[in-house]
């Protein structure tokens, strides 16, 4: 039960991230330069919402469906990292017009390497091996999710 519970947070925090940047690209005018790129990433943010509805059913499904939903997802910000300063990244974070694209990197990263994971652990058929350690995990995903939510909207707060 608390693997389904992860699963579904990151699914929902990731879809929420990725959703957010799409809703203030789309807000910012009309979008000429990669239109199938994004189409995709939209796609994959779909398939992020599923995975997380999935989830609930079978974790099985909604693993299959968020690693889907990442590769869809990543050809879009594959493009759109190099236009970030990495090395100077804390010091304008606050003041940056890409926070959003940040924030969508990182949980389509968590999203991508997590999904990866279960599924390598579910197609060997056993169960996790750090099942001792599920309530820190999930103490962990609460955690990230809580702190994505508070990062995606600091402007309205």
């Amino acid at each position: 039960m608390k693997q389904k519970i992860l699963s579904l947070v990151l699914y929902a925090t990731t879809a929420f991230a990725l959703a957010e940047f799409i809703d203030g690209l789309y807000g910012a005018g009309p979008v000429t330069r990669h239109l199938e790129l994004i189409h995709l990433a939209i796609a994959g943010t779909i398939l992020f919402a599923a995975a997380f509805v999935l989830s609930l059913f079978t974790l099985r499904a909604g693993v299959v469906c968020g690693l889907v939903g990442s590769v869809l997802s990543w050809p879009y910000f594959a493009v759109g990292m190099p236009t970030i300063p990495w090395g100077s990244l804390v010091s304008i974070l606050p003041y940056a017009s890409w926070l959003d694209l940040v924030i969508a990197i990182i949980a389509l990263a968590v999203a991508s390497v997590y999904s990866a994971n279960q599924l390598r652990v579910l197609l060997r058929g056993r169960s996790d091996s750090g099942a001792s350690k599920m309530t820190l995990k999930l103490v962990a995903a609460i955690l990230y999710a809580a702190g994505m939510f508070i990062v995606v909207n600091w402007r309205g707060i």
